[in-house]
């Protein structure tokens, strides 16, 4: 009878024990709505906005506000885009970039064409180029009769997504893209040129070099070097519809300027600075044509990109653009046989269906986020980010988030001076009066919890409040 007796307490202990927890966490839940209402009413008096917060464990809804509102996503769009890509490509995806020949090589001459095609890789550089002119020394190849030809067809010939404005296309975050493109350095700001203005002599025009050299970029120069110290007013863009880089203003004695400007060809750009390495290996300057590589070519050399998940880290820690449009036209090119943005988008929204994700609440045209035209809600953005623990992928994709009050452009990147103090791994969002931050935040508890929060406003508070918002997570929960 004893131990009945105990047994029945014990049991009912327990019971009470979990309802004052259930209590406990009810009561955290609503004081947490209590403070980040307070914090909207505040701030966000007029501009549109959808909040949603989950547990990560069980993806149970804590807190909603316009969870369902369809808002401007900005760069968080690239967390469904990095998803669909690991998933559909695979991690361990490398993109081919190829050379091939058309004739037979006698005595160090090349009779006929050499072929570098693109395979939608967006970490080529200036230096894969040189190694494949490495190759082609190696081989014996001193000369060429025919031309360098450039194939760029794994892509479609659509340069530009939709929602760029002519004024910002020569600007560094609206790449064109083809299959075949290099950037700079390994920031892969894709399809650039790098533009250094240096003044010395005071009278004289400034020195303006492009990085990598290429020969195909006309510049216009336009500058005039002051005494040291006067006022720079140097402006560096690229005409609009041509590769003309125009470089006016003036520039103080000593000082330098450097600009990344996008190119208007990215194909012909990559093949002349391909021919520019060919030319250092003492291989004769040759004729550029665009083509397609014949049937009967022959292979000479191929080079494979890092895999996936390496490029992805690059991909969400700098929220590079052109990288986003690329990825989007291989999934399409790869699952629908067609390198575009339509076939992209077509099989992204199929695999987002297939997940669980209620795609009537995704609207998108690019790959980047830089559409005003792409709409989401927070409950379908948060809603991804607790489907995408169950992937074997998930830990890279995680890591591949910038966190917050970390030092470093590949730590903390676009949240290295936010939300210091706390643990938030999440992705930036910014467009023209569109703030945005998606991701997961670690209370006080020890718990973690997934948050999205969208707003659209003219208003340079609106980051400080989604901060504030995000602080009430970390210190309520």
């Amino acid at each position: 009878m004893k131990k009945r007796n105990f047994a029945f307490i014990t049991i009912l202990m327990l019971c009470c024990f979990q309802f004052f927890l259930i209590e406990d966490a009810s009561a955290s839940t609503q004081k947490l709505t209590t403070n980040i209402n307070s914090i909207i009413a505040k701030n966000w008096t007029e501009n549109e906005h959808s909040i949603t917060i989950r547990e990560m464990e069980s993806g149970k809804i804590l807190y909603s506000k316009n969870g369902e509102k369809l808002i401007r996503p900005a760069s968080t769009h690239k967390l469904l885009v990095s998803a669909a890509a690991l998933d559909l490509l695979g991690v361990d995806y490398r993109f081919m970039t190829r050379t091939y020949i058309d004739g037979p090589i006698e005595n160090g001459v090349l009779q006929g064409n050499l072929y570098l095609q693109g395979g939608g890789d967006p970490t080529l550089l200036p230096v894969h180029l040189e190694s494949f002119a490495n190759g082609l020394e190696k081989i014996g190849i001193t000369k060429i009769t025919g031309a360098l030809i450039a194939d760029d067809t794994w892509f479609d010939g659509d340069r530009l997504s939709k929602g760029i404005v002519p004024e910002d296309e020569s600007l560094s975050f609206a790449s064109r893209i083809s299959s075949l493109t290099i950037s700079p350095n390994d920031d892969y700001d894709i399809s650039t040129v790098q533009v250094k203005v240096t003044g010395s002599k005071v009278g004289a025009t400034a020195n303006v070099q492009l990085a990598p050299y290429t020969s195909i970029i006309p510049i216009v120069n336009h500058t005039k070097v002051v005494t040291k110290g006067g006022k720079n007013t140097v402006s560096i863009t690229r005409e609009y519809g041509t590769d003309r880089i125009i470089v006016k203003g003036n520039l103080p004695a000593g000082m330098q300027q450097t600009t990344k400007v996008t190119v208007y060809d990215p194909t012909l750009y990559s093949l002349d600075v391909f021919r520019e390495k060919l030319k250092a290996k003492g291989i004769q300057e040759m004729p550029l044509k665009i083509g397609q590589v014949p049937k009967n070519a022959q292979r000479v050399g191929v080079l494979y990109s890092k895999p996936l998940q390496d490029i992805n880290f690059r991909f969400l820690k700098l929220s590079i653009n052109g990288m986003g449009e690329m990825l989007m036209k291989q999934i399409g090119r790869e699952k629908l046989g067609e390198g575009s943005w339509s076939a992209g988008i077509q099989a992204i929204r199929a695999y987002g269906f297939d997940s669980g994700l209620n795609m009537e609440q995704w609207y998108f045209e690019d790959g980047s986020g830089l559409n005003h035209q792409n709409r989401v809600s927070s409950m379908q953005e948060s809603l991804l980010l607790h489907k995408v623990r169950s992937k074997s992928w998930y830990f890279s994709y995680l890591d591949a988030l910038p966190q917050a009050g970390r030092k470093g452009k590949l730590v903390g990147a676009t949240l290295e001076n936010r939300l210091k103090g706390y643990s938030v791994i999440a992705k930036t969002g910014y467009i023209t009066g569109t703030y945005a931050l998606s991701g997961y935040v670690q209370g006080k508890s020890g718990k973690w919890y997934i948050f999205s929060i969208l707003t659209q406003a003219n208003k340079s508070s609106a980051m400080s409040t989604i901060d504030q918002i995000v602080e009430q997570i970390a210190k309520g929960m």
